[in-house]
């Protein structure tokens, strides 16, 4: 008798990376005779959670974002009711590359720490973490890889997801993604800084230009709602976790990740937050060597950057109506470029998908 007789994995993907590694997972548990729900959590809606009759196996697959699980993914784990079952599983996408026949791995953070941590208060015990090199879909730093270089990265990938969901469906635990915790935890401070302040200001960075034809497959599509319309153009807001989605998934490649408008901004920022500090010292008479003083110069400095980078976004949106201002921006960002190419599984490949009766919509 099978310790469970179903299988439910909630994933979080912005380019489908996490889906398909998903789909791998709840197609072996089919041939393993387990009824697999495999649930997109965009947006937190239609949520569909075990029977009471089922021994569900639970398992959650997401993205690293800066060195960190998903913010949406933290949330819907934060929030997770207690006692559907004993054991869950944790896996996560990361950013892999190939140099010539070599696959480069990416590196978790603590994508896999953080929410196997708030699971464990929950009751949870966490039998599998798996991290996965998946293509990286960070656009606005690469152009996205070449279809020989995906195609070789999902193949490899593919086996390892599916040996591994072998492995957990059969009782085995599976801790290969605790092997690099030195190095994930030495890295954690740059991890908490993305997730206070740094997401907040990449997502003051993607722009559309003129390609736009207000389709709304953005707004439609983004997993956290934060993209919608100011002034006839699409608007990116401080919620907006930077997943790629809406940029490579934008049939006239009208968004862009504005590199140049980056570089202005962060040179304002510097100059108005390197003001306040002095201010302050020279206002309060502050050792500016005192510990306390620089943590909160920190919190200070990170605060800053969030409010200017939202009101000088605000300001280039509606500047953005000019043609000069459109154009400025738009060839300053190396996205807007043929050669910057775009990142979408699903576009990339196809697969075999998991049955539609088994796949819960959103």
């Amino acid at each position: 008798m099978n310790k469970w007789n179903s299988l439910y994995i909630y994933y979080i993907s912005g380019t489908g990376n996490a889906k398909a590694s998903s789909e791998w997972i709840g197609d072996e548990a089919e041939k393993a005779g387990l009824r697999s729900v495999i649930q997109q959590i965009d947006r937190l809606e239609n949520i569909r959670m075990p029977d009471n009759d089922e021994r569900p196996l639970i398992g959650f697959a997401f993205p690293t974002h800066g060195f960190n699980c998903a913010p949406i993914m933290i949330r819907f784990i934060a929030g997770f009711p207690r006692g559907l079952c004993r054991e869950v599983f944790l896996l996560n996408t990361r950013a892999g590359m190939k140099l010539s026949k070599v696959f480069l791995p990416g590196v978790s953070g603590v994508a896999l720490l953080l929410p196997a941590f708030i699971l464990w208060l929950k009751g949870y015990k966490c039998i599998g973490f798996r991290p996965v090199d998946l293509p990286s879909n960070w656009i606005p730093l690469h152009p996205g890889l070449k279809k020989k270089v995906i195609e070789s990265i999902f193949l490899r990938c593919e086996r390892i997801v599916r040996n591994f969901a072998v492995r957990i469906i059969s009782g085995k635990k599976v801790y290969k993604g605790l092997l690099t915790i030195p190095l994930d935890l030495l890295i954690s401070p740059i991890a908490l800084m993305y997730y206070i302040g740094g997401r907040f200001f990449l997502s003051k960075t993607f722009i559309a230009n003129s390609n736009c034809n207000n389709c709304g497959i953005c707004i439609r599509e983004c997993p956290t709602a934060s993209i919608k319309l100011v002034s006839d153009r699409p608007y990116w807001k401080l919620s907006c976790e930077s997943c790629m989605r809406c940029l490579n998934l934008c049939p006239k490649r009208a968004i862009e990740a504005a590199h140049g408008m980056a570089v202005a901004f962060w040179i304002i920022f510097t100059a108005i937050n390197t003001q306040i500090i002095l201010l302050l010292i020279n206002a309060l008479n502050i050792n500016p060597e005192i510990w306390w003083w620089k943590l909160a110069s920190q919190v200070t400095g990170i605060a800053c950057m969030i409010l200017v980078a939202a009101v000088l976004y605000r300001i280039m949106h509606y500047a953005m109506g000019f043609k000069p201002v459109s154009y400025l921006v738009r060839f300053t960002s190396l996205t807007t470029f043929p050669f910057w190419r775009r990142y979408n599984f699903l576009k990339t490949r196809k697969k075999k998908r998991i049955s539609p009766e088994k796949v819960m919509p959103t």
